[in-house]
């Protein structure tokens, strides 16, 4: 079977979603594997996460504006969100670094601070972030004075006055173990279906005699297996094709390890026997039956095995399947064990 007749060939789906389904441990499995690892991943990084969190600590101010006459919406707007300007600028971070002993860096204590309005414009919040709580603490009354401080020649503002200072405490850190550990097993579990799909897609086993006639072109009598209308079908089939005489059966492997002198012997055993060609006809030259394995990378195999007969000039009768797996077979024909009738 060539490079274009691969292209073109059907595909059966339903046959790849029951051998995607003969794999679903190895979903599973990997679905348990990503699960864990992206859990213990987590893990590691929650705990180290941990062990560097900072020390927070909350002030709440209350402004309170100059009644001007012409005093509008925007005017309230601008010094409600421009906040987290005013504390890097040196109205409000120049003074505190004036209050803080010698040897912090400026844009250390920038880093540390931050603002926000979060309903009202008249209520800010600072947040100051470090690794010390002491330090926190420091900084924390320091922020407040600059804040309280500014509103001293801050335009438009009567004055501000802290309305809640909250002792330090160490930041929480949200513990998302459980949504890791079913983001892993999601991915992994998709890798291992689309893997599983890829491996489908890219085997050349045979499963089924329609799929055999289809891609090498060549008679299969049907599916030797446990399975009772399948085995009645194949007896059939096989009686039809042998009109009474018998053949050997060969596997592939068989056919590329026989030489001439088997092939000779094959030909004159059947020289009194008789056997119906393509279209029905009775022929009476010597022959083999090729035993293909299911679900076995066959394609090159079954091609170099038909190659071998051609030249020895020895008649493929037809081919059969073995070693079948009858639970896929109940399947995808929807039959039976007991009685091979149709469960549907």
């Amino acid at each position: 079977m060539n490079q274009r007749e691969l292209e073109w060939e059907g595909i059966d789906l339903k046959l790849v979603l029951l051998l995607l389904f003969k794999k679903i441990s190895v979903v599973i499995a990997a679905a348990f594997a990503g699960a864990l690892l992206c859990g213990a991943i987590y893990g590691v990084w929650h705990s180290r996460a941990a062990g560097h969190r900072l020390y927070e600590a909350r002030s709440q101010y209350y402004i309170t504006f100059e009644e001007i006459e012409d005093k509008t919406f925007f005017d309230y707007y601008y010094n409600g969100y421009t906040w987290n300007d005013l504390l890097s600028s040196d109205l409000i971070l120049g003074y505190a670094m004036e209050l803080l002993p010698e040897g912090y860096d400026r844009n250390y204590v920038d880093d540390c601070v931050e603002a926000d309005i979060l309903s009202d414009v008249r209520v800010l919040t600072t947040t100051v972030m470090a690794k010390d709580e002491a330090e926190t603490r420091l900084l924390q009354q320091v922020l407040e004075q600059a804040v309280v401080h500014y509103a001293e020649d801050g335009e438009k503002l009567a004055g501000i006055e802290v309305i809640r200072s909250e002792a330090p405490v160490l930041e929480k850190i949200s513990n998302h173990m459980l949504r890791a550990a079913l983001t892993g097993a999601a991915g992994a579990a998709l890798a291992a279906v689309l893997v599983i799909l890829l491996l489908i897609a890219a085997e050349d086993a045979v499963y089924l005699p329609e799929e055999m006639e289809k891609r090498f072109g060549i008679r299969c009598a049907g599916i030797e297996c446990g399975e009772r209308e399948l085995q009645r079908r194949l007896a059939q089939n096989e009686e039809w094709l042998c009109g009474g005489a018998v053949y050997p059966v060969l596997t592939m492997q068989e056919v590329l390890d026989a030489g001439p002198e088997v092939f000779a012997r094959i030909r004159d055993a059947g020289s009194g026997s008789s056997c119906k060609d393509e279209d029905g006809a009775i022929c009476g030259r010597g022959g083999v039956i090729l035993a293909v394995p299911q679900g076995k990378p066959n394609s090159k195999r079954l091609s170099e095995a038909l190659h071998q007969l051609e030249i020895q000039d020895c008649r493929l009768v037809y081919a059969k399947i073995t070693d079948a797996d009858e639970r896929l077979l109940r399947w995808y024909y929807g039959r039976s064990r007991r009685n091979g009738k149709h469960t549907a």
